[in-house]
């Protein structure tokens, strides 16, 4: 069982995760109190994002008398580690910042790492395999079942293996997710 520090920490750092949810506290407490409907303007949100967020800050932020957004004691402590964060920067934290990010960016686990170069290397053999079979017919003829599928299966394998490029190279949320699901925290 986590601690309480542990916990809050997590609360906090989930909480600080998301930049509306920053924008949120922020934007609470430069204006003391603000209403549900001023967050959807200021913001330009969907009230299903909205909503969203606002669950995500349950225990930092509450509704006065008035129904109007408030910071708790908590969420004034959130509000206290981002402002922290920009009194005490440092001319070296810009260097810090981008190696983190890139970290950040490529922080996949290596399984799904070597799954994703599996499949390049696969898809890229296969579609060498279609290419010389595509050449061989247009060279020696084939039937023409053959110049129907061969376009088909040439496009399908550039589909894929650009899908694979794009997530080894950006890894998309779901990758995240499904790390987090199958293979646990780091």
């Amino acid at each position: 069982m986590p601690s309480l520090d542990e916990q809050i920490e997590s609360v906090i750092f989930q909480a600080l995760a998301h930049e509306v949810r920053r924008s949120i506290l922020k934007m609470i407490s430069s204006c003391g109190n603000v209403s549900y409907t001023e967050l959807t303007v200021e913001l330009g949100l969907s009230t299903g994002k909205l909503n969203y967020h606002l669950e995500q800050l349950e225990g930092l932020i509450e509704k006065n008398p008035d129904r109007r957004y408030v910071l708790t004691p908590f969420g004034k402590k959130a509000l206290n580690q981002l402002n922290l964060i920009k009194t005490e920067r440092s001319a070296d934290d810009e260097k810090y910042v981008r190696t983190a990010e890139r970290a950040q960016r490529t922080g996949i686990q290596p399984v799904i790492r070597a799954f994703l170069m599996v499949g390049i290397a696969f898809s890229s053999l296969i579609l060498l395999v279609w290419g010389y079979i595509t050449f061989i017919a247009l060279t020696e003829g084939a039937p023409i079942i053959v110049y129907i599928l061969m376009p088909i299966l040439l496009t399908v394998g550039l589909i894929l293996l650009g899908s694979l490029i794009y997530a080894l190279r950006r890894t998309p949320n779901w990758i995240k997710r499904f790390e987090r699901k199958f293979l646990g925290p780091d």
